[in-house]
């Protein structure tokens, strides 16, 4: 829902709880629409919620956080290449066991590593971030699926040297 929307609903319905209230008091005779619309508006521009609790500015995910300090999310799903190569970016975002400087060295690093590659090899990686198997890859590039493994194997080395690792880290792992 867009963020316009949501701040025009929550909006009204602080007016409709504070209308609430008022009634409930039996103060009816102050409760003019100019009033109870100025204070919907504050009520959202400082992030409260009806029925709920008020946005933390330290969360990176709250409004309230976005405006007082600059801070902007983006979406990893907006900037899809035509070949489905940024598939990566969720593949990162859904591996829980690599540890924080190697999951930050791979988002960092990643799309430059790709770019050295040829388009086919390119391709070929995209095919196994979409979870495609060795026997599919090797069906759809017309090659072997030992051809397949070993290129898996070769991509991994690759990536390995472009993070500089040494020849003895590579045989360690």
């Amino acid at each position: 829902m867009p963020r316009r929307v949501a701040a025009a609903q929550e909006a009204f319905a602080a007016a409709c709880a504070n209308f609430q209230r008022l009634a409930a008091r039996g103060q009816l005779d102050v409760a003019h629409p100019g009033m109870l619309a100025d204070f919907a508006v504050r009520h959202v521009r400082i992030g409260r919620h009806v029925g709920g609790k008020q946005d933390a500015a330290k969360d990176v995910m709250s409004p309230v956080c976005h405006d007082r300090h600059g801070v902007r999310v983006r979406s990893f799903h907006c900037h899809r290449a035509g070949d489905g190569t940024d598939g990566w970016r969720q593949v990162a975002i859904a591996e829980r066991k690599a540890s924080i400087p190697d999951t930050a060295a791979f988002r960092v690093d990643f799309e430059e590593f790709l770019r050295t590659l040829a388009r086919r090899d390119r391709k070929v990686i995209a095919c196994f971030v979409r979870g495609e198997g060795t026997f599919a890859v090797a069906e759809r590039f017309g090659v072997t699926p030992g051809r397949i493994s070993q290129l898996r194997r070769r991509y991994e080395r690759e990536w390995r040297a472009f993070q500089g690792q040494g020849a003895r880290e590579l045989r360690a792992a």
